[in-house]
């Protein structure tokens, strides 16, 4: 259990210094509000139209046996992940940007919405391949919360505590197990149910 810890946290600590890293990067800085919002909704858009085709077995099975894509069925779960996780990248970075402060209920509930959708697709989902391929985005959204100050963390944890519930019930790898222990210890702490 120990090598697990210790493995789960150096592959967080990975995850975390890469999605450090590409803050200071892109056009961030020069999109208004408005340009920022309609990219995340055309993220969104392109996760969900990736999502609908994924779930579409009858279709794939057809593309398949045509031919297309070799001896594996098609999927889009390459589009389906990234862009959920870059509109999530997106939406703390401007929740946590203090030069845009008139906007934090909007974006508030922007996250609470995403996360909770996400959260419950995630344990919707029958394929263990696919839930591994969402191990990125909820280490993301974890993350995300945990460098949240107590208020905001509050607000986020209290709503998504049930779903998390629903997720340690799965065969997580290791890095995503300690982002999920860490989590919840904080939940404990915020809202006083454990002293640690």
């Amino acid at each position: 259990a120990l090598a697990n810890v210790s493995s789960g946290q150096q592959n967080l600590a990975y995850f975390t210094h890469l999605d450090d890293t590409r803050d200071d990067y892109g056009m961030y800085n020069n999109m208004n509000l408005d340009q920022l919002l309609l990219l995340i909704d055309c993220l969104i858009e392109s996760h969900m139209f990736a999502r609908a085709f994924n779930s579409n077995h009858e279709q794939r099975n057809l593309l398949w046996k045509a031919g297309y894509r070799g001896k594996a069925k098609p999927n889009l779960l390459t589009q389906e992940t990234h862009s959920i996780a870059c509109a999530f990248r997106i939406l703390f970075r401007l929740y946590t940007d203090s030069k845009r402060n008139d906007s934090m209920d909007i974006l508030k509930r922007r996250i609470l919405k995403l996360a909770h959708s996400s959260l419950e697709y995630y344990v919707t989902l029958q394929s263990e391949s696919h839930r591994d391929a969402w191990t990125s985005v909820l280490i993301l959204i974890f993350t995300k919360f945990l460098k949240l100050n107590e208020d905001r963390f509050k607000y986020f944890s209290g709503d998504i505590y049930s779903i998390v519930a629903e997720i340690v019930v799965f065969d997580l790898k290791p890095e995503l197990r300690y982002i999920l222990r860490e989590f919840l210890l904080r939940v404990g702490r915020v809202f006083n149910v454990n002293s640690e």
